[in-house]
C-alpha cells in the first residue's frame, strides 16, 4: 500500500471511529433516557461536537477519494476541447475556497481560545471544538494541491474527473 493510500485509510478510519463511537453514545443515552428513566448531561452535546468534526473530516476524505458530489451541468456549456481547462479552474477555485475557510478557522478557533467560552455540560474549550472546521479544510486543501499535481503532471495520459 502507498503512502497517498495509507492517508486515505487514516482519515477513513478516524471517521468511522468516530461514528461508531457517536452510535454508542447515542444507543446508551436512548437505553439510559427510556429504560433507566435517567440521561446523561454530556452525551448529546459530545456527540453533536463529534458530528462537527466527522463532517469536515470526511469532507477531506471524500476529496482524496474523489467520491464527492460534482455538478457537471456547467461542462455542457462549454466545447468537449476546453472541458480540461474548466476542470483546472474548477479545482483552483475550490483550493482557494478550502485555503481561505482554513485560514479564517484557525483564526476563530484560536479568539475563541483567547476569549474563552467552555461548553456548557462537558466544560470543553470551543476553540477546540471548531478547530475540526478549519482541520478538515486544511486536509481538503492538501489532496487538492496532488489532485492538481498530479492532473496537471500526467494531463495526456490519464484523465481525472473533478
Amino acid at each position: 500500500m502507498d503512502g497517498e493510500k495509507i492517508n486515505y485509510t487514516i482519515e477513513g478510519l478516524f471517521c468511522v471511529l468516530l461514528l461508531v463511537i457517536m452510535t454508542v453514545l447515542m444507543f446508551t443515552e436512548v437505553v439510559a433516557r427510556y429504560v433507566f428513566g435517567s440521561s446523561f448531561i454530556w452525551i448529546e452535546e459530545l456527540s453533536r461536537y463529534m458530528f462537527i468534526w466527522l463532517a469536515f473530516i470526511s469532507a477531506s476524505y471524500v476529496t482524496a477519494t474523489q467520491a464527492h458530489i460534482k455538478v457537471d451541468v456547467a461542462l455542457s456549456v462549454f466545447p468537449k476541447k476546453i472541458h480540461p481547462f474548466i476542470k483546472k479552474i474548477g479545482l483552483l477555485i475550490w483550493l482557494a475556497f478550502s485555503v481561505v475557510i482554513t485560514y479564517v478557522g484557525f483564526d476563530y478557533s484560536i479568539t475563541m481560545l483567547n476569549v474563552g467560552g467552555d461548553s456548557p455540560a462537558l466544560g470543553l474549550a470551543k476553540g477546540i471544538i471548531y478547530l475540526g472546521i478549519p482541520i478538515g479544510y486544511l486536509l481538503m486543501a492538501i489532496r487538492l494541491v496532488i489532485h492538481i499535481f498530479k492532473r496537471t503532471s500526467n494531463s495526456d495520459t490519464q484523465h481525472v474527473e473533478v
